[in-house]
């Protein structure tokens, strides 16, 4: 094989493996963009956010916990990528994304980390993509146990029942966080486009 096809190939491998890379690590600002605010004081991506706050300071407002959040922003950084350039090993992606987030669940100590309902619904809505629903769903739920206000959770999973053809129980869902976040204009507003489809304004 000519040298020059050989080295052209290692090139185009490489840049493949360093694009697509399966820590999630956060290497320009414009990623940054897609990330949570909280994301640029963590460990790794404060480097390209050049975050002047001393980790301690967040350590103190959010519990030991932040010291391994950076490994959640990977993840969320690796759902981007995927998002945006839908490659053909996105599904292997989206594991190590979970894989990611499964470390901070496993370093967490703490069951009122201010994180976790938002990082259980990011754990579903990856595994939703990766089509493991039965294992999404728990997550969902998990969530909601821990912050029975927490709009995104209900939201999301009233979009499950809904997909799956079960309005009734789509419906419920939704009236059920609406009654516990009595300010989710995300719900109500949910709620009022499915009755609307089925006909059903009655509110239960």
């Amino acid at each position: 094989m000519n040298m020059r096809l050989i080295v052209a190939m290692l090139l185009w491998l490489n840049l493949g493996v360093s694009h697509a890379s399966g820590d999630g690590n956060v290497t320009s600002a414009s990623q940054l963009l897609g990330l949570p605010s909280y994301c640029r004081g963590t460990q790794q991506v404060r480097a390209i956010s050049q975050d002047p706050t001393p980790m301690s300071v967040y350590i103190e407002r959010y519990g030991p916990t932040y010291n391994h959040l950076h490994h959640y922003c990977w993840a969320l950084n690796t759902e981007n990528d995927i998002s945006q350039r839908h490659p053909p090993d996105g599904r292997f992606w989206l594991g190590t994304a979970i894989s990611n987030i499964d470390y901070v669940l496993h370093n967490n100590n703490d069951p009122k980390f201010i994180f976790l309902p938002e990082i259980y619904v990011a754990k579903a809505r990856i595994l939703f993509k990766m089509d493991q629903a039965n294992d999404a769903v728990p997550w969902l739920e998990k969530a909601i146990t821990l912050r029975p206000n927490y709009s995104p959770a209900y939201a999301r999973l009233s979009d499950y029942y809904l997909e799956k053809g079960n309005k009734e129980k789509a419906i419920k869902i939704l009236q059920q966080g609406i009654s516990r976040s009595k300010t989710s204009e995300m719900l109500t507003r949910r709620l009022r486009d499915i009755q609307a489809k089925t006909g059903d304004s009655e509110t239960r």
